[in-house]
């Protein structure tokens, strides 16, 4: 095989597992919205990267991350509902997006790859990024595992014993941020949120505990992307959209599948 269909190989194993065991945190957390609000701030990201030379990658992070901070205070204020703040949100930073690349974009500006993801694009340098981040993911979700599972869990509880929710909400949505940030190539803007809840969703029918829960949904996920990657080079098909009808069709099938009690 090509050098670029290995690249694309790595990077999908790395995503996935970070999508996977992040997105379980979502959906028990209820925050589908949330990063779907997150995942089209990316595009912001990518604009501000590219018009002030930073780079793609960390204009994804500090975008993401700022508006992940903007929104956990703005839902801390009684006056604003979370749906309202999400909503303002994920509509203002796509469309601020969308104008400036189109200011600092030119005529060789892939915009079908930004918004629908091109993994088979990726370089060495962007898979050093999936990487580092797995490792930062993998290394936070260790040494917080009892404490971002408590306040996920039970709220009042983890208060009760001190836990700063304030603290650990910037935290996780930090997380999702770099996620966001590494899965843009992989799937596109508009497709991320499916990489983050989808597999959780399938793995769900099949655990029975939290941590079966995360590794089941990394392993669907990998599943499904390297599925979706290889049905997209056979048939030479758009390979984000690819990827997500795949996770459809798993989670589709896992709804007449025994369910684990």
């Amino acid at each position: 095989m090509d050098d670029f269909i290995y690249r694309a190989l790595i990077a999908s194993i790395g995503v996935s597992l970070i999508a996977g065991s992040l997105g379980c945190f979502v959906i028990w957390k209820r925050l589908s919205y949330f990063s779907d609000s997150i995942s089209h701030s990316a595009l912001l990201g990518v604009a501000l990267g590219i018009a002030s030379g930073i780079g793609i990658n960390l204009g994804l992070v500090i975008v993401g991350g700022l508006f992940a901070a903007l929104i956990v205070i703005l839902q801390q204020k009684d006056f604003w509902s979370s749906d309202a703040v999400l909503g303002i949100f994920s509509h203002v930073s796509l469309s601020l997006g969308i104008v400036i690349l189109g200011i600092v974009g030119n005529q060789n500006t892939d915009y079908f790859a930004y918004l629908f993801g091109d993994i088979l694009s990726i370089t060495s340098t962007d898979l050093y990024w999936v990487f580092l981040v797995g490792v930062i993911v993998v290394l936070i979700l260790i040494t917080h595992w009892k404490k971002l599972l408590l306040l996920t869990l039970n709220e009042e509880l983890a208060k009760a014993e001190g836990i700063n929710k304030l603290y650990y909400d910037l935290l996780f949505m930090f997380l999702i941020a770099l996620a966001v940030s590494v899965s843009v190539q992989i799937v596109g803007v508009l497709l991320i949120t499916s990489l983050l809840i989808i597999p959780p969703a399938i793995a769900r029918v099949f655990s029975n505990s939290p941590v079966v829960m995360i590794f089941t949904s990394m392993l669907v996920s990998i599943a499904a992307v390297l599925l979706g990657l290889y049905l997209s080079i056979d048939y030479d098909l758009a390979t984000g959209p690819t990827i997500v009808i795949t996770l459809g069709a798993l989670f589709f099938i896992a709804q007449f599948l025994p369910k684990k009690t």
